[in-house]
């Protein structure tokens, strides 16, 4: 009977491992569609989440791929009108 033991620190390598390739995907993904600072936080917390389980590592995929593929707000203009100063007076 062949026994393998796996210790604590074997189970965080793995999900390190699983992180990381997961987080390839945010990675990847953020850079095509230029939303790179939301793919590189995608790509770490992916890797800490793996660290921590598998399954978070995946919901933290999820998330990012989520974000990052949302169409952003945009802000509202309260005023469009272009105010001219003229400065003639402080001379």
């Amino acid at each position: 009977m062949l026994l393998i033991t796996v210790t604590f620190w074997d189970l965080v390598l793995i999900g390190l491992g699983v992180g990381f390739v997961l987080g390839l995907i945010p990675l990847i993904l953020g850079f095509t569609k230029n939303r790179r600072n939301l793919g590189i936080y995608g790509f770490i917390a992916s890797i800490v989440g793996g660290a921590l389980s598998s399954i978070v590592s995946l919901i933290v995929v999820g998330i990012f791929v989520w974000l990052i593929l949302k169409k952003p707000t945009q802000a509202a203009v309260a005023n469009e009108k272009t105010v001219a100063i003229d400065n003639t007076e402080n001379r």
